[in-house]
């Protein structure tokens, strides 16, 4: 067995669709406004065949980037990737 192989059995997995995402990134517009953002946007969704979730829990926190960088330099990001980034 490649070292790939054996690497990906020990990888959990979590798929958000673009709903999901949509609502984390909500999260933020509504947590700087003051409002509670706690809420469960994935369940165990292991009835899913395409996209069964690997693990039995996540926690998931939406943080500004501000921040979430407030201790190290981010790491590179292409352009084409976020394309509505406030550019600096």
């Amino acid at each position: 067995m490649s070292t790939n192989k054996r690497e990906k059995k020990n990888v959990s997995r979590v798929y958000l669709s673009r709903r999901n995402l949509l609502t984390l990134l909500s999260k933020l517009d509504r947590r700087a406004s003051g409002q509670q953002t706690a809420c469960t946007i994935v369940k165990r969704d292991n009835a899913n065949r395409l996209y069964p979730q690997t693990m039995k829990n996540i926690e998931v926190i939406a943080v500004e980037d501000e921040e979430y960088y407030k201790e190290r330099d981010p790491g590179p990001v292409l352009d084409v990737d976020t394309p509505a980034r406030k550019r600096s």
